[in-house]
């Protein structure tokens, strides 16, 4: 078992606070996950966020947008909702969420930009925004 120091959990509970509200790397796509192997829950909230997240050569806003890139890329959609979510937290609009996923279409094709868009209108519909101005 891997040992993740208290600075690094309290480091990647600030980063969470920003991107969910909540201190917690429990999300929807990941909370099964964690259920069966806990120890993953430091190693992402230490390791992935209080060392990674809280780097300080991109803010929290900038890797939002690079992650939904990479997740769009991976097709793997419990997380791009989970991201999308978080990066409207961070700052992002709705219609620049949106943007992300167009700009998707000439690297990774149209099926995963729509099948992005489609998470994204999800999460937009839970959140009440009318349209992707948001």
């Amino acid at each position: 078992m891997m040992i993740i120091s208290e600075e690094s959990k309290e480091k990647g509970r600030r980063v969470r606070e920003v991107l969910s509200d909540s201190a917690s790397p429990r999300s929807a796509s990941n909370s099964a996950g964690f259920d069966l192997v806990p120890e993953l829950e430091n190693y992402a909230l230490g390791i992935n966020f209080g060392e990674i997240w809280s780097r300080g050569q991109l803010d929290i806003k900038t890797r939002c947008a690079v992650t939904i890139g990479m997740l769009t890329a991976l097709g793997v959609e419990p997380q791009i909702k989970s991201y999308v979510g978080y990066s409207l937290n961070a700052g992002w609009s709705a219609e620049e969420v949106a943007e992300m996923f167009v700009q998707s279409i000439s690297y990774l094709g149209l099926p995963r930009a729509l099948n992005g868009l489609r998470c994204a209108s999800e999460v937009f519909a839970e959140r009440r925004l009318a349209d992707k101005k948001g």
